[in-house]
């Protein structure tokens, strides 16, 4: 017998459709069976090589040795692998637990199944071959409750990166959910500071244990800088100081963690680390993930910066998920949402009435397209809120805060009172509604979360998050936005009726809550398993066996206490005071890193009601 006879043979005794639709396949050109050095084969699949010509049977071992060192790292008894590969299923047969092998491409599946004796592989584990998400999705290994990872063979990956991506994202880890304890790193300002803050409140609500950050003692140091270079002069300096800003900020943190390591370190946009502090964390064994919640098309410092996470969540999968997948970065798409406790319904008073009434208001900063754009609906009283603005007519008299930054609450009360609120997303260089249009902004799910009426500009992702037309409604130019502006003022019921459904969407789909599970469950099942520590009182002892061989000096400090001293930063202080002499370096950095430490307020979830 061939080897794609006993393989159909051993598939149809467990699948016998799966079977019938291998046999049935016609072999094609676009798949080719490529013979290597050593005389093992692998395949060619449109053009593209599987695995390396010099010893696929080696680079296949090597991949499930991976995949099985993920597995008992993670505890795992149950793996689901996105793509066949060809010699990786033979290492991974013995594998004590159950696997799911998807397959997309049902050419591929023959052309392995022609080169390679999989029937011991295929007597004990299961193989779809779909590239319909919604069969893996009710496969019972794909849903099921036991510990599970997830994990792709590269070049079915790149073959098939919105599948992967959206299996990736839907993959459940199942298991002993067990709390987390995660450090949010929130930014030192902007707007993605208040999802920070969101991120926070959702984890908690969630189980588990939250270091919330407040860096702000740092924000005056930072705004200085950055004031510094607005003169061109010193730009290259105060550039300079920035940087040297956000490694003293890292330092700091890693001291913290140092004494108490989190399971994993979850980074916002613009949240002050550099590669050097997260490769630190790396090897403290922390698991570093970073939510890009910005447009990736305005601040490429993605690019790199992306390297240094193990997951890297981000708002545009049709911009970045191949670019990351190009990098080997771990990518998953992940929308913003609304926090349910900021954004609400309300009653408001007369004072706030009087104060944020109107008829058509936005929200936001002074991109060009908004100033290019906005000034066609001053006409019809449009308020104006936000920063950024220029100091000239019509924006001052159409802004009743001129360039004040409104808070959440404030915003949530603007938003409940304006019979229209326009959402027109940020874009530095179009004069109006961004083609693209590739992300959906906070504001969209936020004003959707206090139960108002908002008219959005087109987005290629909208239609996924709101039906547009019953829960919110769009506009492609200036010409249609004024049209359907004056419609919903003469159709105040249809307003307030779409105003209600879009809430209702958005309490059931798209809260920081429901985002925090899909973020964990990527964690967890993510390419560094996400598992809670072993904790223990940190004390000096632990700290100089950790220090001995990479700060040999710190170690040497540390070691004037006595080893069961709890570690702490009057443990540091004692430390540095009981030497003798003048200090070292290594000594004014920690009195440096204690008073730092004392600056930065970590709030715990015992206890906190923020």
């Amino acid at each position: 017998m061939t080897p794609l006879e006993r393989n159909l043979q051993s598939l149809a005794a467990r699948d016998p459709e799966s079977a019938r639709r291998v046999a049935a396949c016609a072999p094609t050109g676009k798949v080719r069976c490529v013979r290597a050095r050593t005389g093992a084969s692998t395949i060619e699949v449109d053009g593209r090589l599987d695995a390396g010509l010099e010893d696929p049977e080696a680079d296949g071992t090597s991949l499930a040795q991976h995949f099985l060192t993920r597995a008992q790292a993670a505890g795992a008894t149950r793996l689901v692998l996105f793509g066949l590969g060809v010699h990786t299923l033979r290492f991974v047969a013995d594998f004590s637990g159950d696997i799911l092998v998807v397959e997309p491409r049902l050419d591929v599946a023959r052309r392995v199944l022609e080169i390679v004796d999989l029937t011991d592989f295929l007597s004990q584990h299961s193989l779809i071959l779909t590239g319909d998400a919604e069969v893996v999705f009710a496969h019972p290994l794909f849903t099921a409750e036991s510990n599970g990872l997830f994990l792709s063979h590269a070049p079915t990956r790149r073959r098939h990166p919105k599948l992967h991506d959206l299996l990736a994202a839907r993959f459940h880890p199942g298991g002993d959910a067990a709390p987390l304890d995660v450090a949010v790193i929130p930014p030192l300002y902007g707007g993605s500071l208040p999802i920070a803050r969101a991120t926070a409140r959702a984890l908690r609500q969630l189980g588990h244990h939250v270091r919330d950050l407040d860096l702000s003692p740092f924000l005056p140091a930072y705004q200085e800088l950055l004031r510094c270079g607005s003169d061109l002069r010193l730009s290259r300096k105060a550039e300079e100081l920035r940087a040297a800003l956000v490694r003293l900020i890292g330092e700091t943190l890693l001291t913290q963690f140092w004494i108490e390591p989190p399971d994993v370190v979850f980074a916002i946009a613009q949240a002050p680390l550099d590669p050097a502090s997260l490769a630190q964390l790396g090897e403290r064994g922390i698991v570093r993930a970073f939510w890009f919640c910005e447009d990736a098309h305005v601040m490429p410092y993605w690019s790199e910066l992306s390297k240094s996470y193990d997951v890297f969540f981000h708002l545009q999968p049709d911009t970045l998920s191949e670019p990351l997948r190009e990098r080997g970065v771990f990518g998953l798409p992940l929308p913003v949402g609304f926090d349910p406790e900021v954004h609400h319904p309300v009653e408001l008073s007369e004072d706030q009435r009087a104060r944020y009434a109107c008829e058509l208001s936005c929200i936001g900063a002074g991109y060009h397209n908004r100033i290019e754009f906005l000034p066609g609906l001053f006409d019809m009283g449009l308020r104006l809120y936000g920063t950024d603005w220029p100091a000239a007519e019509p924006f001052l008299s159409s802004s009743p805060e001129f360039n004040q930054r409104q808070t959440s609450e404030s915003c949530n009360l603007i938003f409940n009172a304006s019979s229209v609120n326009l959402n027109l997303h940020s874009s530095p260089w179009t004069d109006g509604v961004n083609p693209l249009g590739d992300y959906v902004n906070p504001r969209c799910f936020e004003v959707a979360g206090a139960g108002a009426f908002q008219l959005v500009d087109e987005r290629r992702l909208l239609g996924t998050a709101f039906e547009i037309g019953s829960e919110i409604d769009t506009f492609r130019d200036l010409s249609e936005c004024r049209h359907k502006i004056r419609y919903y003022w003469n159709h105040a019921d249809e307003r307030r009726e779409m105003a209600g459904r879009a809430r209702e969407r958005a309490l059931r789909d798209h809260t920081y809550v429901q985002r925090m599970r899909v973020a964990i469950d990527a964690l967890r099942s993510g390419p560094s398993p996400a598992l809670p520590k072993k904790r223990c009182t940190p004390t000096a002892g632990h700290a100089v066996q950790s220090l001995r061989e990479q700060e040999p000096t710190v170690a040497r400090i540390l070691e004037r206490l006595p080893s069961e001293m709890k570690l702490d930063q009057e443990a540091l202080y004692l430390a540095v005071a009981s030497g003798e002499g003048d200090l070292c370096e290594e000594e004014r950095l920690l009195l440096f890193m204690r008073e730092a430490m004392t600056e930065i307020q970590i709030l715990n979830a015992a206890g906190d009601p923020a």
